[in-house]
């Protein structure tokens, strides 16, 4: 048995950094993405669940258990057709990157992006879930399993 470890760099936020557990700022987010809120709900409905608390939406990454990183992640996929990584760490502290590419995989809307457009986004999603201002930099994520 091995044991591997990987780094994901890119340019975002440490998703922790989001305090607050606000359902109707939630709500207010997938409102961005129609498909994917729809997908939410019929996934929390299928659970039995009709009034859904915060921790029934973070539970909605089964897969890779990123809770509010996926979530943003398909918010903006959907909205801003732009693609981010959601990530954690060795600690599971959850991370949000746009990660670098070779130009032939750009889209036309991310071959236009600049640092200041990239820290816009991250901020405006952010800032529909909390007053705070969350920092945007340049991230180095390490993992490993």
């Amino acid at each position: 048995m091995s044991y591997e470890t990987w780094h994901n760099y890119g340019y975002g936020i440490c998703v922790s950094d989001i305090m607050g557990e606000d359902v109707s700022r939630l709500e207010k987010l997938l409102e961005a993405a129609p498909k994917f809120r729809k997908t939410v709900h019929d996934g929390l409905l299928a659970r039995g669940i009709t009034t859904p608390e915060w921790d029934n939406y973070m539970e909605y990454d089964g897969l890779y258990n990123l809770g509010l990183a996926s979530l943003l992640q398909q918010v903006i996929q959907e909205a801003e057709k732009i693609e981010l990584t959601a990530c954690d760490d060795f600690e599971g502290v959850p991370y949000l990157l746009y990660q670098p590419s070779y130009p032939w995989n750009l889209s036309d809307i991310e071959r236009n992006l600049t640092e200041k457009s990239l820290t816009e986004l991250f901020q405006r999603y952010a800032g529909i879930l909390t007053d705070e201002v969350i920092p945007v930099d340049h991230q180095s994520v390490a993992n490993g399993g």
